[in-house]
C-alpha cells in the first residue's frame, strides 16, 4: 500500500482501490460491524491491499490497475476460523491430453474466466478483518468499526477450498456434470470436457453448439466472462 501510494501512478491505484471496495458492498459480500460487539473469542484480521499494474504482452504499456483486498490468513487461528485448506487444481496431463484431442479431432474450444471467483462462495465460519487503508465508510472509523464477512475472500488460508467446494456444488449438483475419479478438477457432460485451475476454465469437445449451451447454462449460477476459443 504504501509503495503503490508514493507512486506517480497512485491516483489509478486509488481510482481501483474505490472500485474494489464499492463492488464488494454493492454485492453484499461483508457487513460492517462495531468492534465492541464482536465476540471475545474472534480476531480481527489485517485487511492487505495487493496493487497490480497489467501490461500489453508486446508493448508492455499498461493498459488495467487492480486493487484488490484481502484479509491477512497468517493471522488466522486454526479451529477458530479455518480448518482445512486444501484445494485441487487441473493436472498438466489433463490439460494437455485435452489439447492433443482438440488438436487432433478438430474439437472446440473456449476459454472462460470466473469474475471474482472467491466471494461467489459464501464463508464457511464468521471471519472479522479491519477496515482497508485508504478509504472510507460513511459513520464509520477503523479504529471502531471492522468489517464481518457474508462471502469467501481472498486470502484467508481455506479460500481456495471454500470456492472450489462451491464451485463443485453448482457443476455436479445443479449442472448435472460428473467429476473425474483420476483429476478432481476435470468434468464431464455430454460430450464436452471442463477443466477447472482455481478460477480459469477450459471447454473443449466436437460440438461447438453443446458448449455454447453449457456457457450459457454456467452464466446462471456463476459470474464469468467468455475469453473465447483458444489459439492453435
Amino acid at each position: 500500500y504504501g509503495q503503490a501510494m508514493k507512486g506517480d501512478d497512485a491516483d489509478e491505484f486509488k481510482k481501483a482501490m474505490l472500485d474494489e471496495v464499492n463492488a464488494h458492498t454493492s454485492k453484499g459480500h461483508w457487513e460492517l460491524w462495531r468492534k465492541d460487539e464482536v465476540p471475545a473469542d474472534q480476531d480481527i484480521l489485517p485487511a492487505i491491499w495487493a496493487f497490480k499494474r497489467k501490461r500489453r504482452i508486446d508493448t508492455r504499456k499498461v493498459y488495467k490497475y487492480k486493487a484488490r483486498i484481502n484479509a491477512h490468513g497468517g493471522k488466522q487461528t486454526h479451529g477458530v476460523n479455518y480448518w482445512e485448506t486444501h484445494s485441487p487444481v487441473v493436472n498438466w496431463f489433463s490439460i494437455r491430453l485435452c489439447l492433443m484431442f482438440a488438436l487432433l479431432f478438430k474439437w472446440k474450444t473456449r476459454q472462460i474466466d470466473f469474475v471474482q471467483a472467491f466471494p461467489q462462495a459464501d464463508v464457511e465460519c464468521d471471519i472479522f478483518i479491519e477496515l482497508p487503508r485508504g478509504v472510507t465508510f460513511p459513520g464509520a472509523h477503523r479504529s471502531t468499526h471492522c468489517l464481518k464477512l457474508i462471502k469467501n475472500l481472498y486470502g484467508t488460508k481455506q479460500a481456495g477450498r471454500v470456492w472450489n467446494q462451491h464451485l463443485v456444488d453448482g457443476l455436479v449438483g445443479t449442472l448435472s456434470f460428473r467429476q473425474s475419479k483420476v483429476d478432481p478438477c476435470v468434468f464431464y457432460r455430454g460430450t464436452t470436457i471442463l477443466l477447472i485451475y482455481v478460477d480459469d476454465g477450459i471447454l473443449c469437445g466436437p460440438s461447438a453448439h453443446e458448449i455454447r449451451i453449457i456457457l450459457a447454462e454456467l452464466a446462471t449460477i456463476f459470474d464469468i466472462t467468455d475469453e473465447g476459443e483458444m489459439d492453435a
